[in-house]
């Protein structure tokens, strides 16, 4: 019988990662890039840190959480009340709207550390960006509802279950490029060049999951799919843990990305109470290059 390939994903991200647990936790493969926590992320000059990120982390020198796994994780705090920030790591070359690629992350929700305030409405984010156009004011706020997330594609996962938005929601999003030819861009920025997707959908806290960002420039689509790995290291879905977001919706189909990682926003219309208040233990992230059709092209990618 075959293993799923997203088992094989898993395992063959965590091969390819075998060098870098004397060298550091980052490194570019043949076609592509993968980073586990092997030791603190913070302590890696390669690093981009973008606002107060060192307040969110905490690395840990844990033992595996499934088979296939290396020791060390990083637990990262998803609070909205907290000054907006970012970690991550530049890729090997910039990737843009034609081009085909899949990222991933492997993480876990924490059960003992998970709030979501029924009255918010607030995000679990990784994602792609450029280190230069995307800003770190997502959300906008009462003042001004202007976004400067320019070029950013990311995996959203809004836990709230509220009696205004409904939820739980898995939401890709892709802020395109700068588009100052629309009629809102003074009033909204990079609000007035974006698309998302939506999948109503509750992820289990406390297993280990894998999620992955397919940016599908020949049909002009993101899919982003999370999938639960079991104590034996098989990959099962999850019922409905799947959206796609459709590329044709933005007013200027536009982007370059260079920077995979963690963003972590800020609520601009937060009130008293964190919409989010959510620990999240990331166990690895990946991006490869290409969109192969079978697990032996894939495994070939990641080999």
């Amino acid at each position: 019988m075959h293993r799923s390939v997203f088992h094989r994903l898993c395992i063959a991200v965590c091969l390819l990662a075998l060098p870098l647990l004397a060298h550091g936790q980052v490194a570019p493969a043949p076609s592509g890039w993968v980073a586990l926590f092997a030791s603190d992320p913070l302590a890696d000059p390669a690093v981009v840190i973008d606002g107060p990120v060192a307040e969110r982390l905490s690395w840990q020198a844990d033992i595996p959480a499934f088979p296939g796994d290396r020791p060390g994780s990083l637990a990262v705090l998803y609070r909205s009340d907290l000054p907006a920030s970012r970690l991550g790591w530049r890729l090997p070359e910039t990737v843009d709207e034609s081009t085909e690629f899949v990222a991933g992350a492997v993480f876990v929700l924490d059960g003992e550390h998970f709030e979501a305030d029924p009255f918010g409405f607030f995000q679990i984010s990784w994602g792609l960006w450029n280190e230069r156009r995307t800003g770190l004011e997502r959300t906008g706020n009462f003042d001004d509802p202007a976004a400067d997330t320019f070029e950013l594609l990311e995996f959203d996962y809004f836990p709230n279950i509220s009696p205004y938005f409904g939820g739980p929601w898995l939401s890709p999003t892709t802020f395109g490029a700068a588009n100052p030819d629309s009629p809102v861009f003074d009033t909204l920025g990079a609000f007035a060049n974006l698309t998302f997707g939506s999948a109503l959908v509750e992820l289990p806290l406390d297993t280990p999951l894998i999620a992955t960002i397919e940016h599908r420039a020949g049909i002009d689509a993101v899919t982003v799919r999370v999938l639960r790995i079991t104590p034996e290291g098989k990959v099962e879905a999850i019922e409905g843990a799947e959206a796609v977001e459709p590329l044709a919706w933005l007013t200027r189909r536009e982007y370059g990305l260079d920077t995979l990682g963690l963003t972590l926003w800020h609520d601009g219309y937060g009130g008293s109470t964190p919409a989010l208040d959510a620990r999240v233990i990331f166990h690895g992230l990946f991006f490869l290059e290409g969109l192969p059709s079978t697990p032996e092209e894939l495994l070939d990618a990641l080999y």
